[in-house]
């Protein structure tokens, strides 16, 4: 587990302000008309959601959930395919080849964009080839450290890793949300720390609870569950406020760091070129899914924030959205090749 070292860009200047990313309130209603006609769309044939990860942790389980209740609206058969690799992207390349016919659909997380920001070829343009359905969550990350080490808050952590040039910190993946920050603090707090790549979170708990990785980010159902029983310390999250299932938790702001606010976010997205019926039709029963009392309780107990937007929404965060994650790539300098 020893990750080459990156060489960073020299460059100056704060993102706080400019990586503070609005986010939606919530779906808009669609207009009589078109709710009429997303309603009568159909979708002949079974349904694939690709999901670019490893099977096990709340992604997958959030997956699942959706697949099996999209699949009742539809009467259609709908099952998970588990595609990961490349950070997401090999998933995401292969669903943006897919007919645009609704049967092939994508839930993924922020990796979508950040992915081919730092990729000499990406495998896809997240803004051309896919038409966004609905944004599912907002998705914080959580840092951690691994019980052993002697650190009770992030500044304590900065001081240990000052002192230890060289330790490992893990994400999950390269240019994912955790990785981008990761570079970010190594500039915030001018420490040097080593960047280690997981698959999700599973590996990286195991690591962590294995004592044989110090600190890194994980999602916030597992900072929670094990920071609750006691495995790992919780040091910070991402965002602009606390998480709402870990309100004890300081933002990386509170602990003295600014430019830390924008978080990540889960979704659905079919190839592009379906038929707008078909966007709006899909797009209707996943928000419909998300705000249901069920669906917004699993994602809250996820850790998440449940959103369940129009096609549209979704699509405008994600231009948002890449201007953020183009303006933090810039910063560190993160490249692959």
């Amino acid at each position: 587990m020893n990750p080459s070292r990156r060489k960073l860009l020299q460059t100056s200047a704060a993102l706080a302000g400019s990586l503070a990313l609005p986010r939606l309130a919530g779906a808009q209603a669609l207009t009589t008309t078109a709710a009429a006609t997303a309603a009568s769309a159909t979708i002949d044939g079974p349904i694939r959601i690709v999901l670019p990860y490893p099977p096990g942790g709340s992604t997958d389980a959030i997956t699942r959930f959706i697949a099996d209740r999209l699949g009742a609206a539809l009467k259609q058969t709908v099952i998970v395919e588990n595609r990961p690799g490349a950070a997401g992207m090999i998933g995401a390349a292969q669903v943006a080849k897919s007919p645009a016919d609704g049967r092939t659909l994508l839930f993924t997380n922020t990796a979508l964009i950040q992915s081919p920001l730092i990729q000499p070829k990406p495998l896809y343009d997240p803004m051309t080839d896919f038409d966004p359905l609905s944004l599912v969550a907002d998705a914080a990350q959580v840092f951690v450290a691994n019980v052993d080490l002697p650190v009770k808050s992030l500044r304590d952590y900065a001081a240990w890793a000052k002192a230890h040039p060289g330790s490992a910190y893990g994400s999950l993946g390269v240019g994912s949300t955790g990785h981008l920050y990761g570079e970010l603090f190594k500039r915030r707090a001018q420490v040097e720390i080593v960047h280690a790549a997981y698959k999700g979170d599973a590996p990286a708990i195991a690591d962590l609870l294995a004592k044989q990785l110090p600190a890194g980010f994980v999602s916030t159902v597992v900072a929670r569950t094990y920071g609750e029983a006691g495995r790992i310390k919780v040091l910070a999250t991402l965002g602009t406020t606390r998480v709402p299932s870990m309100p004890d938790v300081p933002t990386f702001a509170e602990s003295g760091y600014q430019g830390f606010e924008a978080i990540g976010w889960i979704g659905m997205l079919a190839p592009h070129g379906c038929a707008r019926p078909v966007i709006d039709r899909l797009s209707a029963e996943i928000a419909r899914i998300v705000r249901s009392p069920d669906g917004s309780r699993m994602l809250t107990e996820a850790g998440m924030l449940p959103r369940g937007t129009s096609a549209d929404e979704f699509a405008a965060l994600l231009k948002r959205d890449q201007k953020v994650w183009q303006a933090l790539v810039q910063q560190t300098g993160i490249r692959v090749g």
